[in-house]
């Protein structure tokens, strides 16, 4: 008698429990960022394939987001920056826009100064204008 057949019980309650697990697991969906106010949505991590950085968008308001763009070594400050000026004109659809940077400018000389520094994440604060 094979070992298959003496345990061939053992085996197949294995078998019901990993698929009640795994029909359970497919059960299970993340809650709706539409059903929940404005100031409950945890920030979105996103990444911008053509400027090659990673950033948080956090809805503040209908009209306002704070927005986080991760420093990393490979992305020099200006890009980082200028990705800073062109999401907030997608995000808010056209001038006319409040841009409140809130953390992570890089002084102009900070590399001589202190080559091993690690800057921290771009943060600021937008601000679009409400239409009427």
């Amino acid at each position: 008698m094979s070992i298959f057949k003496k345990h061939f019980k053992l085996y197949c309650a294995i078998i019901v429990v990993l698929t009640g697990l795994m029909l359970s697991a497919c059960q299970h969906t993340p809650a709706q960022q539409g059903n929940k106010p404005l100031h409950e949505v945890s920030k979105e991590s996103l990444w911008d394939f053509d400027h090659e950085v990673r950033y948080y968008q956090t809805p503040l308001s209908k009209s306002s987001y704070q927005l986080e763009v991760v420093a990393n070594g490979r992305v020099r400050f200006e890009r980082l920056a200028t990705f800073l000026m062109r999401i907030s004109y997608q995000l808010c659809q056209g001038y006319g826009y409040q841009l409140k940077v809130l953390d992570g400018v890089e002084s102009y000389d900070h590399y001589r100064a202190s080559p091993n520094l690690i800057m921290g994440n771009l943060k600021a604060r937008l601000e679009c204008p409400i239409s009427q």
